[in-house]
């Protein structure tokens, strides 16, 4: 790799935050945590639509962001998959939209990371639109919300009905390992939880919904009262909430939500399932009821998934992937939801390997944990990790986890949008006796599930019909909520567009020939690194192809003075990402870091493009 680097001129691009001293090169970690606040203004209309405002001008964009309070967490049994089914019906047209063009509108508008999602506990709509097309995100969204019954009516249910069903055959029942997941689930919960059934719902549920039960539904929870709008990004915020009174002031409350009932009971004998599906390798998941969301003990599993699970540097990858060679892949998380989250942990087999050789392996780690704790360095890897993630996620303004999101997904759960720096005191408070306890207290042999996926024949539900296409008249069913007015007809035209500022960035070269080309990026403590050597595929030998990205794979398993293992821990105890790879042209090495801890990261990334070594055993690892 030296010897390329010699012959092809190199070039990195350094994006610095302006407001800290990017030559540090201690990895010690700041004393507080390096999360910012993010400023916002939250108030309430009328009719209880919440909205929260943050101006960020980094950008002429715009993050429009509306969280129903709405999941299957509000769902009974035998209504199951309602939530998930209006995540597809607000995207087919409402009075003032034409069916099927809400992505057609919005991307010929300039607009991305348009989607919706659903999870136990609530739905979500978001896109990043141009900020001079504000307007018309709010007119959609508005429109949406107040008068998609409009367009409601049998043969639209009927739809998507079909298609919803469609969608569970492909990510449930044909999707590998799909059907075990699902079975967690079933065995972590009664069967008249909400969180029993899948999100997407079952076949017989879906199918059996009625048009008025879901006008019923949509009346209850899809209204202002129930609702919160993040509005993110390059804005005049009294500009923006004339807007946002203009299109969803008018818009009529709905009746109270009722409030959510349900229980979580515990585990308190091990249970066990084996599910058949079609698969290759076999699996086994593990899973604990545990703290839920921001409760106690919600962190402290968080650190305890990383420790376990969290990458190369993990207990179990090191266990039963590096050392052992049973595993090929491992999962630790903890799911963290309302009513009681999921600690769970997935393991996949080796080909030739089985559960039987996996199980001990797994527990003897749990066992471990239960009774000595995570060390510091783990504890501080963890929480490192989980630091960067928060701030990385910062970058941008919308899309699942963005700012907008962020803001919005702290007011669901807590009523306070600004929770961000409290959130990461959380883990700040984190200490190896805490997770030791977390993991006496929830972990425990007696209160988990066990599922082992196998290969086999699925043994599924009874098929149910689909029923033809019912004999309706378009509109039939279809009702009103709020009064019309003549402008919302109109779509919204473009404000005038506001100019992009973009960085400018200088350079400087080494005596060596090596150009550096680097620019400022205000406001975030995080600082990203990419080296390009301009040398790709287009150079791989005829004789063998895909040899430059395979070299790339390669560069992060060992170099003179590291090995693979050392290269993950020492990434993941400073919180860094550090990939490599090729394209056509061109193979890479990229590092990102907090700035604190920017200068032994990009030692690392120096150490990796300069002095691999390409060791046997990793090599045979990676083919």
């Amino acid at each position: 790799m030296r010897r390329i680097l010699r012959r092809f001129a190199a070039l990195a691009v350094l994006l610095i935050p302006a407001v800290t001293g990017h030559g540090q090169t201690a990895a010690t970690p700041a004393p507080v945590s390096p999360v910012p606040a993010i400023p916002f203004e939250k108030y309430s209309l009328p009719n209880g639509l919440e909205i929260i405002l943050s101006e960020d001008h980094r950008l002429p964009l715009t993050a429009v962001n509306l969280w129903y309070h709405v999941g299957p967490a509000n769902e009974v049994a035998g209504r199951t998959g309602f939530a998930h089914l209006f995540e597809h019906m607000m995207f087919q047209g409402s009075k003032h939209v034409a069916a099927d063009t809400h992505f057609k509108i919005l991307e010929g508008a300039g607009a991305s990371l348009i989607n919706g999602t659903t999870d136990f506990d609530r739905t979500n709509y978001f896109e990043t639109v141009p900020s001079n097309q504000l307007e018309l995100a709010l007119w959609m969204e508005s429109d949406r919300m107040g008068y998609l019954l409009d367009k409601v009516d049998r043969l639209a249910l009927a739809n998507q009905q079909d298609v919803v069903r469609n969608e569970r055959r492909q990510s449930v029942e044909n999707q590998p390992y799909g059907i075990a997941e699902e079975a967690m689930f079933h065995q972590l919960f009664p069967k008249t939880h909400p969180y029993y059934a899948a999100v997407i719902g079952s076949h017989a549920d879906i199918q059996a919904a009625q048009l008025d039960d879901v006008k019923t539904f949509f009346k209850q929870y899809y209204a202002p009262n129930n609702a919160s709008l993040a509005i993110v990004g390059d804005i005049d915020k009294a500009a923006t909430r004339q807007l946002v009174e203009k299109y969803f002031g008018p818009l009529k409350r709905g009746p109270d939500v009722p409030p959510i009932t349900a229980t979580t009971p515990p585990v308190t004998a091990e249970r066990r399932q084996t599910v058949k599906d079609h698969i290759e390798l076999p699996r086994v998941y593990m899973a604990w009821i545990t703290p839920a969301i921001f409760k106690p003990g919600d962190a402290d599993a968080d650190i305890a998934a990383d420790v376990l699970g969290g990458g190369k540097s993990a207990r179990l990858y090191k266990r039963l992937v590096y050392e052992k060679q049973i595993a090929q892949r491992v999962v630790a998380q903890q799911y963290s939801l309302m009513l009681g989250s999921v600690f769970s942990i997935e393991v996949t087999a080796r080909p030739g390997q089985t559960l039987e050789d996996l199980e001990p392996a797994i527990d003897a780690e749990v066992a471990a944990l239960r009774r000595d704790g995570p060390d510091e360095a783990e504890i501080e890897r963890a929480r490192n990790s989980i630091e960067t993630r928060m701030v990385r996620g910062l970058e941008n303004l919308g899309g699942f986890g963005g700012v907008a999101d962020r803001l919005n997904m702290y007011n669901h759960f807590l009523k306070d949008p600004g929770y961000l720096p409290q959130d990461a005191a959380r883990y700040r408070a984190v200490t190896r006796e805490s997770v030791r306890q977390f993991a006496q207290d929830y972990l425990s042999p007696t209160a988990r599930v066990v599922i082992r996926a196998v290969q086999g024949e699925q043994a599924l539900d009874p098929p149910v019909p689909t029923p033809p296409a019912p004999k309706a008249q378009p509109g039939e069913g279809a009702e009103s909520i709020n009064e019309d007015a003549a402008w919302r007809s109109q779509m919204p035209k473009a404000a005038s567009a506001r100019p992009m500022q973009l960085p400018v960035p200088r350079s400087f070269t080494l005596p060596n020939g090596f150009t550096v080309l680097y620019t400022e990026r205000p406001g975030l403590p995080i600082v990203s690194a990419n080296l390009v050597v301009r040398s790709g595929s287009e150079r791989n030998p005829v004789d063998r192809p895909g040899l430059a990205g395979f070299t790339a794979a390669m560069l992060t398993n060992g170099t003179a003075t590291r090995s693979a293992l050392q290269i993950a821990d020492e990434a993941a105890q400073l919180g860094a990402t550090l990939t490599a790879a090729s394209t056509m042209d061109a193979s890479t090495v990229t590092v990102s870091a907090l700035s604190s801890n920017f200068g032994p990261a990009l030692a690392l990334a120096a150490d990796v493009a300069l002095h691999p070594s390409f060791p046997s055993e990793e090599l045979e690892r990676e083919r």
